[in-house]
């Protein structure tokens, strides 16, 4: 169920006689136990920039990528920083993109914002109370930047919006919709599709030199193939796209936010961006190639089924780095689990881990600063997920990560999974949470070790680590 009624986005301002601001925000359904994030609309594939004309911003550009809500201001956690113009507010204006519109609202600031030449808000003009939709062209004055809004239908995915309007998939029996025959897939425009895709044929990129398929699923492959202008080895992702025309919908505005979220990080310990587009009429994204496997397979290898802590330590301080290092750009994984975390092998027979699919990332702030609440998508590994991850879907926040890597080092120590998911209802499993704490598994353990761990899988995220960086302070400490 929900944790909240889904009716507005709340802002907390901090000046003197600041209230809380409700921002309306696009009403959700809820579907099959998930919370869709963009109902009814047709295409959310959009490019949004402000790039400003004029004022001590001049000549930089803010692309909106990764996430739905976005807050300009002088706060130093504001998602784009206006501390340079000492014109604008704390929480000066935010940005909606959560659909195929994009709106802009004042935030109380004290000077307001100008919109084509029209005041709003501030001490000229008529309080802002609702969204106003903006068009590509029109102008924004926020103090004493000047910006000018640019829309743009995504250039990797322009061939894709005649997707969603495509002709029921061959292999439809007469008079059946789309979709209707059961949950196969087919990878869009042809070069396997229907009764006669072949998930074994290699498909031709421009750019790559696909050598093997290396793995795939139920929404994609995976090819091994050569990155033709420097040689890199790449792991290349390509989608499959459904014959409900629904789920193609809902499968784009996943891949689209993957590539997005993936393009803005860059840490050793997360799988490196390389490129991305259409083949064929199939999205594609391309990634480093990492060559070790997954953090899962060497568990599994392991004397027992579980690691030494000397040798779960460096891999999981890796995994916290890398989960800092997105907590720090408000973004939250959601999905930590062991089969995501790559392994790079190194000289020696050594591995670095590195953090991998960001398909179900989303943004979110700090809740207790209050900022903003986003709507997040379903999704998450039910052996791996924190209890509010199924009962509140209205939030996204750093300490369902935290959970998700303390459960994962909980594998990797014991070999044993958090829940006992034998005979029962999962969603049962997870939300009573009867987590047998790591001591009565691995008594050999150094207590402070175990205390960092217990603490970080309890049951209330408020009695967790605020983030993977406290997370990781904590557990250095423990080591010590």
């Amino acid at each position: 169920m929900l944790g909240k009624s889904g009716a507005g986005i709340i802002l907390c301002h901090h000046g003197k006689g600041r209230g809380r601001k409700r921002v309306p925000q696009q009403e959700g359904n809820k579907e099959n136990g998930s919370f869709q994030r963009f109902p009814g609309k047709e295409n959310n594939l959009q490019s949004v920039s402000l790039h400003c004309l004029a004022g001590p911003l001049r000549g930089q550009t803010f692309r909106l990528d990764g996430g739905p809500v976005f807050i300009f201001g002088r706060y130093a956690k504001a998602h784009f920083s206006l501390a340079a113009d000492p014109a604008t507010s704390h929480l000066h204006f935010v940005v909606d993109i959560s659909d195929d519109r994009v709106r802009i609202l004042d935030l109380d600031s004290t000077n307001g914002i100008v919109i084509n030449e029209k005041h709003h808000g501030g001490k000229q003009g008529p309080p802002m109370r609702r969204f106003q939709t903006l068009q590509s062209g029109d102008t924004v004055l926020a103090g004493s930047c000047l910006f000018r809004v640019a829309v743009a239908e995504a250039a990797p995915f322009k061939e894709l919006a005649s997707i969603l309007d495509a002709a029921p998939a061959a292999g439809s029996a007469p008079g059946e919709k789309p979709g209707e025959s059961g949950d196969a897939f087919e990878i869009a425009g042809g070069f396997g599709t229907g009764d006669n895709f072949n998930p074994d044929a290699l498909p031709s990129i421009d750019g790559y030199t696909i050598l093997e398929k290396i793995g795939g699923g139920g929404k994609g492959v995976v090819y091994k193939a050569i990155k033709d202008d420097t040689g890199a080895e790449a792991a290349v992702k390509m989608m499959l796209l459904s014959r409900s025309k629904r789920k193609k919908q809902r499968l784009l505005e996943t891949f689209w936010r993957e590539i997005q979220i993936t393009k803005q990080l860059d840490h050793p310990n997360i799988v490196r961006y390389l490129g991305d587009g259409v083949s064929g009429g199939a999205p594609y994204l391309a990634l480093e190639y990492v060559e070790g496997g997954t953090l899962d397979e060497l568990i599994r290898r392991s004397a027992d089924g579980r690691m030494d802590l000397p040798q779960a330590v460096p891999l999981f301080i890796q995994l916290l780095e890398a989960a800092a290092h997105m907590h720090g750009r408000f973004l939250v994984h959601r999905d930590i689990k062991p089969k995501n975390v790559l392994l790079d092998l190194r000289r020696g027979g050594t591995y670095a881990a590195k953090l991998s699919d960001m398909g179900l990332t989303c943004r979110f702030t700090d809740l207790d600063a209050g900022e903003y609440l986003p709507i997040v998508t379903e999704g998450g590994t039910p052996a791996y997920m924190p209890p509010e991850q199924l009962t509140d879907l209205t939030r996204a926040i750093p300490q369902s990560d935290v959970f998700s890597a303390a459960a994962t080092l909980y594998h990797m120590l014991t070999g044993e999974l958090l829940y006992d998911f034998a005979g029962r209802d999962q969603t049962e499993a997870i939300i009573e949470s009867n987590i047998r704490p790591i001591a009565e598994l691995r008594p050999e353990l150094p207590s402070a070790v175990a205390g960092v761990i217990d603490k970080a899988l309890s049951y209330t995220p408020g009695n967790r680590y605020e983030d993977a960086s406290e997370m990781l302070f904590a557990f250095k400490a423990a080591l010590a």
